[in-house]
């Protein structure tokens, strides 16, 4: 098996990389996630998904591994939506997704051998309108802390969401597509 590892904690990505065959030894990666001044959102997005990979590859003692990062980003309004600081910043966000479509841009990076290769996904989802009861209620499950945009797809919130087009791996956090493009071109697979 050849040495992959994953520039994140997240339990959703490794998971999803684990669901195409995949087991990577995952690693710790800080980088600052603020934007650049005029940066857009993919342009963002892409750019967190390239340092956290090259943060974690530089940690590693060899050139002779595959380095896999990731981020997701929610557009609504022109606006990137982050994970919410606390429960008003939460409401903020789910209230103007409600009854509308937003964009998921979720990129993914791979280093080998020095050499970085990118992508970035974009999808778009429809979310019905929501009362203020169900907002509260799904704030109170815990979900939505630590989630781009305040909610993840796969779990509660997926009763709120009328349809998508695009890639639902994506959504929760690893376009799984573009991973298996970017690992093909890497060598990965011969």
């Amino acid at each position: 098996m050849k040495p992959l590892y994953l520039a994140s904690t997240s339990p959703r990505r490794l998971e999803l990389m684990q669901q195409i065959g995949l087991n990577p030894q995952v690693l710790s990666v800080s980088v600052d996630e603020s934007a650049l001044p005029n940066e857009s959102p993919h342009s963002f997005v892409r750019r967190l998904a390239v340092e956290k990979a090259q943060a974690s590859f530089n940690s590693v003692s060899s050139n002779a591994v595959w380095v896999v990062g990731g981020d997701t980003i929610v557009v609504a309004d022109g606006q990137v939506l982050g994970k919410p600081r606390d429960k008003a910043d939460y409401m903020r966000m789910l209230k103007l997704l409600s009854g509308k479509v937003h964009d998921v841009l979720s990129a993914v990076a791979l280093v080998h051998d020095g050499v970085v290769r990118s992508a970035v996904n974009s999808s778009q989802v429809w979310m019905r309108s929501l009362k203020n009861s169900e907002l509260e209620a799904y704030w109170a499950s815990g979900e939505p802390k630590g989630k781009a945009g305040g909610y993840a797809i796969q779990g509660r919130a997926a009763r709120f969401i009328q349809r998508i087009d695009g890639s639902y791996s994506g959504i929760m956090g690893l376009p799984l597509f573009e991973l298996d493009q970017l690992l093909q071109k890497a060598g990965f697979y011969d």
